[in-house]
C-alpha cells in the first residue's frame, strides 16, 4: 500500500477511536468546555500520531533484512496498479468536498456582500428576509428578525454571542477540513455532530448564565423552527437537537470525579502511538548464522532486483545521452545533464552493492575512482599513439578519440559524490571548449543546409530559431575561450573555466 493511504487509514482509525471514547465515557457529562477539548484534540492528533512515528519499544526488524537503498532506486509503481486507483479515487473525494466548502463559503460571502452588515447590541448582523434558524459564523450573526420578537431576539443573540466568543466557527471549520479529508471513514459524521452538540450545549449553558429565565429560554427552543438552510456550517439554534440540549439543561451536573475521564485521552494516545510505531532495527544473528542469512532466499531476490535495476539504469544513460546530443535548448540541456548526473549516481551505487555481493555485471563500473583511473590511462595511450602517428587520417582519429575520453571523464566527475576525495571535480578546459565550438559549428552548418531544403515555413521559423540558439551558444563558448587563453598568456597552467 502507498504510505500516503496508509497514513490516511491510520488516521481515520485513530478518529474512530477517539469517537468511541466520547461516546461511551464522555457523552453525557456536563463538563462540556472539556468535552469540547477532548473532541478538538482528537481531530488534530489523530493526524499528528501517524504522521510523525516513533521507534518502538516491543517491535523489532532484524538488520540483516533492512533492505540497502542502493538494491531499489527508481522502482516505478506499475501505472495502472490499484492502490494508485484508489490514491486517484480518494484525492477525488477529497477535492470534491473541498469544493463543496468552498461552494459554502461563497454563498454567505454573497449574502454578506447583498445584505450588508450591520451593528445590534453589540454584535454583527446581517439581516436576512429568509425564513431559516439564525446560526453564526466567525465575528457575524445570521438572523431573520421579523420571525422573533424583541425579547426571543435578544435570548436568540445571547445564544449566538457564546458561539462567537468561544470561537466555535474555528472548530466548525477544521471538522469540515477533516470531514473533507475523512470523508470515506462512517465515523467521521458522527463526529462532526457531537461537536456541533457541544456547541449547542456551551451556548446553552452561556444564556442561562448571563441571567436569562431557564423556562423561558425552553420555550423559545420549542418555537424556533428550522426554515430553509442558508449555510451548513454555521452554528445554528437548531430544533432538532432541541429534546437533548433540554435534557442537558435540566441535568445535575456531574461530579468533579467525572472530569478525570478526559484523562482517558491519555491512554488512548499511548496506545495509538505504540500501534504505530516503526519497527526498531537491532543487529543480526553473527557468525555462522550471518553466513546463512546472507544466503536466505530474500537476499538472493534482493541481488537480483538490483541487477535488473542495474541494467535499466544503463539503457537510461543511453538514452538520456543521445537525447542530450541532439538538443540545442540550453535549458532542456541542462535539464538532461542533471537527469543524466542523477542516473549516474545510482548506477555507482548499484555497482558498489553488486560488487560487495559479488554479481558486478560484465562491463559494470566498479566505482566513479576506478572508471576515471581506466579513461586516464586509455586517454595517455591514446596521446602516446599520437605522438609516433604521422599519418594524417590516423591523427584526427586519434584527436577524436582523445576528445571523446576527455569528455566522458567530465561526465563520470560530474556524477561523483562531491566528499570523495579520491575523485576529481568536473574541468571544462581550453581543448574542450574548442571542441564544443567545432560542434556547435558543424551543428549550424547541417542546420542551414537543412533550411536551404525546405519550403515549409513553419520548419523554417523553428530552424532559423535554432540557428539564433547555436549562434548564441557559439558565442557563450569563444567568450569562454579568449578567458582560457588571457589566463594562459598570463603565465597561468591551464586552467579550469567554470
Amino acid at each position: 500500500m502507498m504510505p500516503f493511504l496508509a497514513f490516511i487509514l491510520e488516521a481515520g482509525c485513530s478518529l474512530a477511536l477517539f469517537y468511541a471514547v466520547y461516546r461511551i465515557f464522555l457523552r453525557r457529562e456536563t463538563y462540556f468546555h472539556l468535552n469540547r477539548l477532548f473532541l478538538v484534540s482528537g481531530l488534530i492528533l489523530s493526524f499528528l500520531i501517524p504522521a510523525f512515528p516513533v521507534a518502538s519499544p516491543f517491535k523489532t526488524l532484524a538488520a540483516a533484512t533492512v533492505i540497502d537503498p542502493a538494491a531499489s532506486p527508481l522502482s516505478p509503481a506499475p501505472a495502472f496498479s490499484p492502490a494508485i486507483w484508489l490514491e486517484v479515487v480518494y484525492l477525488a473525494g477529497v477535492l470534491l468536498f473541498l469544493l463543496r466548502l468552498g461552494g459554502h463559503l461563497a454563498k454567505l460571502g454573497l449574502v454578506v456582500r447583498r445584505r450588508g452588515v450591520r451593528r445590534f447590541h453589540g454584535l454583527k448582523i446581517v439581516a436576512v428576509e429568509q425564513e431559516f434558524s439564525p446560526f453564526s459564523f466567525l465575528r457575524l450573526v445570521f438572523v431573520n428578525q421579523g420571525s422573533a420578537g424583541a425579547s426571543n431576539l435578544r435570548r436568540i443573540l445571547a445564544h449566538e454571542r457564546v458561539h462567537i466568543a468561544q470561537f466555535h466557527s474555528l472548530d466548525v471549520l477544521l471538522m469540515e477540513i477533516v470531514l473533507s479529508l475523512q470523508w470515506f471513514n462512517p465515523f467521521v459524521w458522527p463526529y462532526k455532530k457531537a461537536l456541533q452538540e457541544t456547541h449547542e450545549y456551551l451556548a446553552d449553558a452561556g444564556v442561562i448564565a448571563q441571567g436569562f429565565s431557564s423556562v423561558n429560554y425552553r420555550r423559545l427552543m420549542f418555537e424556533q423552527h428550522v426554515g430553509a438552510r442558508l449555510f451548513e456550517f454555521g452554528n445554528d439554534f437548531k430544533q432538532s437537537q432541541i429534546k437533548r440540549r433540554i435534557s442537558m439543561l435540566s441535568k445535575i451536573p456531574s461530579s468533579r470525579a467525572a472530569r478525570l475521564k478526559l484523562l482517558l485521552a491519555l491512554p488512548l494516545t499511548l496506545a495509538l502511538v505504540l500501534a504505530f510505531a516503526e519497527p526498531r532495527a537491532v543487529a543480526g544473528p553473527s557468525g555462522p548464522q550471518e553466513k546463512a542469512v546472507s544466503s536466505d532466499s530474500a537476499v538472493k531476490a534482493k541481488i537480483a532486483q538490483a541487477v535488473e535495476e542495474y541494467a535499466k539504469l544503463s539503457t537510461l544513460t543511453a538514452d538520456l545521452k543521445k537525447k542530450l546530443e541532439s538538443t540545442v535548448d540550453e535549458t532542456v540541456g541542462n535539464e538532461l545533464k542533471k537527469k543524466l548526473e542523477f542516473v549516474f549516481q545510482k548506477r555507482i551505487e548499484l555497482a558498489a552493492f553488486l560488487k560487495k555481493a559479488g554479481a558486478l555485471p560484465a562491463g559494470g563500473e566498479e566505482s566513479a575512482a576506478d572508471l576515471l583511473k581506466k579513461l586516464q590511462e586509455k586517454q595517455a595511450d591514446a596521446e602516446s599513439q599520437l605522438e609516433k602517428t604521422t599519418d594524417a587520417a590516423k591523427k584526427a582519429e586519434l584527436e577524436s578519440l582523445i576528445r571523446k575520453i576527455q569528455q566522458k571523464r567530465a561526465e563520470v566527475a560530474a556524477a561523483a559524490k562531491s566528499g570523495d576525495p579520491s575523485i576529481p571535480k568536473p574541468e571544462i578546459t581550453l581543448e574542450k571548449l574548442k571542441l564544443m565550438e567545432d560542434e556547435l559549428t558543424a551543428k549550424e552548418t547541417d542546420v542551414r543546409t537543412q533550411l536551404g531544403k525546405i519550403d515549409d515555413a513553419q520548419k523554417k521559423a523553428e530552424l532559423e530559431e535554432m540557428l539564433k540558439k547555436i549562434a548564441h551558444k557559439k558565442e557563450n563558448v569563444k567568450a569562454k575561450i579568449e578567458e582560457a587563453k588571457a589566463h594562459l598568456k598570463d603565465g597561468a597552467p591551464q586552467t579550469t573555466v567554470r
